[in-house]
């Protein structure tokens, strides 16, 4: 009997042995598994409304994705509020309906003396002294009107005549010792960067928070890249024809940003005529060298502003876009009114996966 006992044991130890070994081996597949064959980046999606348009935020993280898109987007209406220059109480409106000097905090002299900068760089096709023209054309409360395109008018010869002597990037000032900017009478608008700002500073708060984040935040078709899509591959954007409800090409990012101007967003129709929000500085009127351009840099501020100055530009200065962009680390993907394709020659970098 006593020997039965101790076999029974014996054959239990080495059940229980045999078990523990199994269970271990389960253990340690799950383990292996997990670091080496999961996927390492679980993302997050949020959607906000700011700075007149949807943006999105995708985002993987070792931090917690939800403050990180709370801080984002209080940010982002920060800045909406601040700089909407038709705003009574907006930083910008008080500058524009100042007399003589007029003294800021640093972020807005920055950001205005980077805009005369890009405005420089290409001879005034940016431009952020048109609020006159803009607010003129009606494109001040655009998202107002958009229901109801008849409140639009097209303004008189005259009228855009007279906005013209009050704008132009050379009229504007600036003090770099007290920080002040006089005007002289130029109403400035950054439209054609405080997106790109916005898009800058939510990939600043997010690498803040987590330096190997990755994602992307992109706001009414311009996309800042956080990080590779799980670390590694390519995020694959689609360029959308300006013409259609499809995408007429495709590029493939692991960083940077890209950014489209556009006629097909803003815009009314008057007469069968397409009026859009884009100014030519030269004419006052709706700039018609292009109907899309699109601009890849290495950051969002630059691919915003260079993206509207390549419209502005259009195929008729199209050697001029070719030489001085690429030079700024900027690539241009340009679709002339006739939908013919124009690209520098470093866009097609972005058009393969090596």
């Amino acid at each position: 009997m006593r020997k039965r006992n101790r076999q029974d044991l014996n054959r239990f130890s080495k059940v229980a042995l045999f078990s523990l070994l199994v269970l271990l081996s389960i253990v340690v597949v799950v383990i292996v598994t997990a670091v080496f064959f999961r996927n390492p980046k679980m993302y997050k999606d949020f959607e906000h409304f700011s700075l007149g348009t949807y943006v999105h935020l995708k985002i993987a993280t070792k931090s917690n994705p939800d403050l990180i898109a709370k801080e984002i987007f209080a940010e982002m209406d920060r800045i909406t509020n601040k700089y909407d220059p038709y705003k009574k109480d907006s930083i910008l409106y008080k500058l524009n309906h100042s007399d003589g000097w007029f003294e800021v905090d640093d972020e807005t002299f920055a950001l205005i003396e980077l805009a005369l900068r890009y405005a420089k760089n290409t001879e005034g096709a940016f431009d952020p002294t048109l609020g006159r023209l803009i607010d003129l054309w009606g494109f001040s409360n655009f998202s107002e009107k958009l229901s109801n395109n008849t409140d639009f008018q097209i303004p008189s010869d005259i009228e855009i005549k007279n906005a013209l002597i009050n704008s132009g990037y050379e009229k504007v000032e600036l003090d770099y010792n007290r920080k002040a900017i006089k005007t002289n009478g130029v109403w400035i608008d950054l439209g054609g960067l405080a997106k790109g700002y916005a898009l800058e500073r939510a990939y600043q708060i997010a690498k803040a928070a987590d330096q190997e984040c990755n994602g992307f935040v992109e706001a009414g078709g311009d996309i800042r890249i956080l990080g590779p899509k799980f670390g590694k591959d390519f995020w694959i954007i689609g360029i959308r024809n300006p013409r259609g409800s499809d995408s007429i090409d495709y590029i493939y990012l692991k960083s940077g940003s890209v950014a489209t101007s556009g006629d097909y967003e803003r815009y009314f129709v008057k007469d069968g005529v397409r009026y859009h929000h884009i100014i030519d500085p030269k004419t006052g009127y709706p700039s018609n060298g292009a109907i899309s351009a699109t601009v890849i840099s290495n950051d969002a501020i630059s691919a915003d502003a260079f993206s509207t100055a390549a419209f502005v530009l259009g195929v008729k200065n199209w050697l001029f876009i070719r030489t001085v962009f690429p030079k700024n680390n900027s690539e241009v993907f340009l679709v002339s009114p006739d939908q013919e394709i124009y690209k520098t020659h470093g866009f097609t970098n972005y058009e393969k996966i090596y």
